[in-house]
């Protein structure tokens, strides 16, 4: 057997394999083993497969890595080549079936990605909620951004005392908070598509880009930086702009780019104003394709890949309970996407403390669990996140209280002393 050429020629053939979402990689001497792996680079997809040519010409497969592999786990033996022929047969075989399996898996994974289906949104509150999304960054944009984050759970990007105001106002805003409820199931039940696709869409001349600059902050800019190397960013609502000289005007630290599809709210087109800022109002979770320096600017290049905030409730009770809860660090308002549509609103206290209202819309009942901090000592054998979870259910408090503002705030607010 000639292992130069099998390095060779098994290099050529599974070349073709690797690329955005999949990673084959080819390792070997002119005179040994040859060793391949298949892994994921998509982020949902965890997942790594070997395939050894050894040097008596046996093809072993090591048990595969997809996160949830029992340690010990045995791998198998696909077969013995006895020539160059058959040995490049035999190892392009298994890769290109490890390949179609991490295919399989990354289609099945972004399929559950995708929004789930959304409660309709009425013309008139879209219109309204576009209207007081451009009324400006800082009295438009930025409070309904601190609506969806406050509704969805999903944290800002960086962290900052401004952000921190933003969300605490949010919360006390019923108009702020029915315009973040009303981008979100809108975000989230709009058609995929790609810049020009929008821009075709709405009558503009397409420019293939669709993204977003932003300003240099010199606290902000280094967590940024750190949450791009992670590959992922998440955002529940946010705008880009069609024209990149819009984007631009912004800020130009940074420059967000949206590659491939994605939805969205053409704003001007449902509030009737500044349609020069051609500005989509979109959301999700996205994957860092590649970042790259150009004159002072880094341009990052972002591909949808998740829903975010496409379970948002809306109960008009849980919501003004929301904002009468004091000192809430972290909160998210969820609907069941399941009949009879309960809704569960989540409050983080600070420290360990927490709780959650439940209510079908409508019922004349709410269901409050408290949760405290395990008492002293839980730890002393095991302070895994499981075990302090499974304390912290076990000190929790379930009640039953009547659907009135006041009673769900005092349930909520409960000390464990006087539990």
């Amino acid at each position: 057997m000639e292992f130069a050429e099998v390095l060779r020629r098994v290099a050529e053939e599974v070349s073709a394999w690797d690329d955005e979402d999949v990673a084959v990689r080819v390792e070997g001497t002119a005179g040994g083993p040859l060793h391949i792996s298949i892994s994921s680079r998509h982020l949902g997809t965890y997942y790594t497969q070997w395939v050894d040519l050894r040097a008596d010409g046996t093809v072993h497969l090591p048990a595969l890595d997809d996160g949830f592999t029992s340690v010990g786990a045995k791998g198998t033996t696909a077969g013995t080549a006895a020539s160059t022929e058959e040995a490049v047969a035999l190892v392009v075989r298994e890769v290109s079936d490890a390949v179609a399996y991490l295919r399989e898996m990354q289609a099945r994974h972004a399929a559950s990605a995708r929004p789930a289906v959304q409660p309709p949104v009425a013309d008139g509150d879209l219109a309204d909620a576009c209207t007081l999304w451009q009324g400006g960054q800082n009295v438009g944009s930025s409070p309904v951004r601190g609506a969806a984050r406050v509704l969805s759970g999903v944290g800002h990007y960086f962290s900052a005392p401004f952000i921190d105001d933003y969300d605490r106002a949010a919360r006390q805003s019923p108009e702020v908070l029915a315009a973040g409820v009303a981008l979100l199931r809108s975000v989230n039940a709009a058609p995929f598509r790609d810049a020009d696709n929008w821009s075709s869409a709405v009558g503009l001349p397409g420019s293939g880009f669709a993204g977003r600059g932003i300003k240099s902050k010199t606290d902000e800019d280094p967590q940024i930086e750190q949450r791009l190397q992670s590959g992922r960013i998440e955002m529940p609502l946010w705008g880009v702009s069609l024209s990149p000289t819009v984007a631009a005007g912004f800020g130009t630290r940074f420059l967000f780019e949206l590659v491939g599809e994605f939805p969205a709210v053409p704003a001007w087109v449902h509030s009737g104003i500044k349609e020069a800022e051609q500005e989509l109002v979109t959301g999700g979770q996205y994957r860092v394709l590649s970042q790259e320096e150009r004159d002072g600017t880094t341009h990052v290049r972002l591909r949808w890949i998740g829903a975010r905030g496409d379970r948002v409730g809306s109960d008009a009770l849980l919501v003004t309970v929301l904002g009468a809860v004091p000192g809430v660090q972290r909160s998210v308002l969820t609907r069941s996407p399941t009949a009879p549509h309960e809704e569960t609103l989540e409050v983080r206290l600070g420290g360990k403390d927490w709780a959650t209202a439940a209510r079908v819309p409508g019922a004349a009942q709410v269901e409050v669990v408290r949760y405290w901090a395990p008492d002293p000592g839980w730890g002393d054998t095991d302070d895994s996140v499981h075990s302090h979870w499974l304390a912290a259910q076990k000190a929790s408090r379930t009640t039953t209280v009547p659907a009135d503002v006041a009673t769900i705030v005092a349930a909520v607010l409960k000390g464990k002393e006087t539990a």
